[in-house]
């Protein structure tokens, strides 16, 4: 009865947040200097909205020349979820009530995983972390594929501890086709692959290797061959290209000075993105609680930090190469922000295990808990509850435009959540 009575509270706490989140005070959108203003309600949406709606248009049969254009075509899974919904209430609004499913379905999910392996308090522990955790509310307002960043982050990592927990190929098929399935939602396979990789050979367990690669190549590649033979669309652009260029960076390296003077400041960019990557207080709470208890990772936790660890090596460790976009540097902490998953789930099992330390301990980690909550919740509440640091966070976590963007934004606009229209 309590798991529940918690279950209950932070899933209408999390609607709460996504819903006034929504509407002028999206942060994905209002985080932006010039965001587009929808009629007839005068909402804002971020400047990519018709990329996003371009995928929405091609499962709608409309014709090519309305999607073609779109970036992101290859992100199919959260338009397919989202699809009967958008189909009926619109784009924009049917997106809405989809990605508010999609987060409820996630905290669900990650509360029984947790306490499946954990036990209640752990779960219970989690269940509030994730509730209020603003990397959330950066996105879920709107109908895009980023909103399915953090429940399929979740999602993946179940299934990671489930082909630890499986040996065979009979019983490894399944969850590594799911995870695959889950990468068709976003660009997640970098991180979860690997760390699926990294997992089974910690275990030792070579011949499960080729098994799980498949599985988890399934989707993607049967979407690939969807977007191609069936749509006709293109499988690269300027936003795959860019991955492309790093690699070539690498293989075309300049002068070792040359490549060394552009590191100098990377302890700085680590530490950034580190910290901004998870807006501030989850990523605090878990370096306190790695001081507090001393207790190790999981397998699977410590797959998934080695493997975003590699990603962000992979990226900030590159030569210098030109063009407009940057995959180093500390102007996008957001793209690795699927390590949520790893230092919420660790967390929350020390958290729960909290009991057996000693009293002055277990003060200290209660009292970090409660106030990374309440420092997590006044970032996600902070566009109508007008707290002063939530701009300035959210526009640390992606710096698409100067700071203090969102307060002049709410302030020309207003702070009107779906559902309060402003005829313009």
């Amino acid at each position: 009865m309590r798991f529940r009575a918690h279950l209950a509270s932070a899933s209408a706490v999390l609607a709460l947040a996504v819903w006034l989140s929504s509407g002028t005070m999206a942060p994905y959108a209002a985080t932006f200097a010039y965001p587009v203003v929808t009629a007839p309600c005068g909402y804002l949406v971020n400047v990519d909205h018709p990329h996003h709606e371009g995928v929405f248009q091609m499962l709608d049969g409309q014709p090519p020349n309305r999607w073609q254009h779109s970036l992101v075509l290859r992100r199919l899974l959260f338009p397919l979820w989202a699809y009967p919904s958008m189909k009926v209430g619109g784009f924009e609004a049917g997106g809405f009530v989809a990605s508010l499913l999609c987060q409820v379905t996630a905290l669900w999910l990650l509360a029984l995983h947790l306490r499946r392996r954990w036990g209640e308090p752990a779960a219970i522990a989690g269940t509030w972390l994730l509730a209020v955790y603003p990397g959330i509310t950066y996105w879920a307002a709107l109908p895009y594929a980023y909103a399915a960043i953090v429940p399929a982050s979740i999602g993946l990592v179940i299934l990671l501890a489930r082909i630890d927990e499986r040996r065979g190929w009979r019983q490894m098929i399944g969850p590594a086709a799911a995870m695959g399935l889950l990468f068709t939602a976003y660009d997640l396979a970098p991180y979860f692959g690997l760390a699926a990789v990294l997992l089974l050979v910690r275990r030792r367990r070579f011949a499960d290797l080729p098994v799980a690669l498949v599985g988890m190549a399934l989707a993607p590649v049967g979407s690939l061959l969807l977007l191609k033979l069936v749509f006709h669309a293109p499988l690269s652009n300027g936003n795959t290209a860019i991955y492309g260029m790093v690699l070539r960076a690498y293989l075309h390296p300049p002068t070792v000075g040359v490549w060394l003077r552009s590191l100098a400041d990377f302890p700085s960019v680590l530490l950034a993105n580190f910290v901004f990557s998870n807006l501030v207080f989850l990523p605090v709470l878990f370096l306190a609680v790695v001081a507090i208890t001393r207790q190790r990772p999981t397998l699977v936790e410590g797959s998934v930090m080695a493997a975003v660890g590699a990603v962000f090596l992979f990226n900030n460790l590159a030569p210098p190469y030109a063009g407009r976009w940057q995959m180093r540097g500390d102007f996008i902490p957001r793209l690795y922000q699927p390590i949520f998953v790893a230092l919420l789930i660790y967390g929350a099992r020390a958290i729960g295990g909290a009991g057996a330390l000693p009293r002055p301990k277990r003060v200290l980690l209660m009292a970090l808990t409660a106030l990374t909550v309440l420092g997590n919740a006044s970032v996600a509440f902070g566009p109508v509850a007008r707290v002063p640091w939530a701009g300035t966070i959210y526009q640390a976590f992606y710096q698409h435009s100067p700071p203090g963007t969102l307060e002049q934004n709410l302030t020309r606009y207003g702070r009107r959540p779906l559902g309060f229209c402003r005829r313009f």
